[in-house]
């Protein structure tokens, strides 16, 4: 299965040239302990519903890996309000690393100041 992770440019280069790690998930469980490890979707466009208003520094970059489905088993996150086109994954670090750096699938430029001073409030106008 393809799975993706949108990340800061910086972010990127660390993980493309040294693999995932480990991070805290942002829910708790129902005891309230804290998970660690490689949040990512099935559908590159769960990012922009699951991690609307993700604000930061330099572009951004869609990571993509795959993984076999039976390497998935018991790591896949089911929350109440899920639709279930959208498969969110909490996965290991060191399973995720297992099968090959991930590959960049997209690339956002949002280097900060880059259009400050040009005028863009007439792009994609047609001129008559």
């Amino acid at each position: 299965m393809r799975l993706f992770q949108f990340v800061e440019d910086r972010i990127a280069e660390v993980v493309l040239k040294d693999g995932f790690e480990d991070l805290p998930f942002h829910e708790l469980t129902e005891d309230g302990h804290v998970v660690k490890g490689v949040w990512l979707f099935n559908s590159p466009d769960a990012w922009q519903e699951k991690v609307a208003g993700a604000d930061g520094d330099g572009g951004k970059v869609m990571l993509a890996v795959e993984i076999p489905d039976d390497a998935l088993s018991g790591h896949e996150i089911l929350m109440m309000d899920d639709e279930r086109e959208i498969r969110e994954f909490l996965v290991p670090a060191y399973l995720v690393n297992s099968f090959g750096r991930p590959k960049i699938a997209d690339v956002e430029l949002n280097w900060p100041g880059l259009l400050e001073d040009i005028y863009t409030d007439d792009i994609g106008e047609d001129p008559e």
